[in-house]
């Protein structure tokens, strides 16, 4: 009888190239800046990564996400709570937009919806403290998505689910 084992505990990690996205803002959509999205997978966690530049800390946001709980989107070190969800029609094939609230305790404006998918990463954010804020991303491939989200969800209808749960 032959008995194999390993010892060997790599976790498998998978990065995709850097490819450049736009991210917009304000009531034109005004073009903000360019730039470069990628995603690292490593075990069960998925890390969608948004920064300007390789050496420029202007803008560095990492969002992760494990890839079978969609409870928690973990942005900026915060966890934000899965507040609602909903299946689109985008490029031929039904996708699912989870709508996540941001909200650090003891702090004033900061409240916003980050509109996610598994596949697109962020799609759109939407300021709750300051109306008509909200940035895009990637705009030129994601527009028909952003535009539908922007129908269907309704930011304020969520401010009562929102205190809902903060009061558990």
């Amino acid at each position: 009888m032959i008995f194999l084992s390993s010892c060997n505990n790599e976790i498998k990690k998978t990065t995709s190239e850097f490819k450049t996205i736009s991210i917009k803002s304000g009531l034109k959509n005004q073009h903000i800046d360019s730039a470069r999205f990628r995603t690292l997978v490593e075990g069960n966690i998925k890390r969608y990564e948004y920064k300007t530049f390789e050496n420029d800390s202007t803008f560095h946001q990492f969002i992760e996400k494990e890839i079978e709980n969609d409870s928690v989107l973990i942005v900026a070190g915060t966890n934000c709570k899965l507040i609602s969800s909903h299946n689109y029609q985008f490029n031929s094939e039904e996708i699912k937009i989870q709508a996540y609230l941001y909200n650090i305790s003891n702090l004033s404006d900061d409240e916003s919806i980050f509109y996610f998918n598994n596949k697109y990463g962020v799609i759109a954010e939407y300021s709750l403290a300051w109306p008509d804020t909200k940035v895009l991303y990637n705009q030129e491939e994601l527009k028909l998505l952003q535009d539908s989200i922007h129908k269907d969800f309704n930011r304020f209808l969520l401010i009562d689910k929102m205190v809902k749960m903060s009061k558990y």
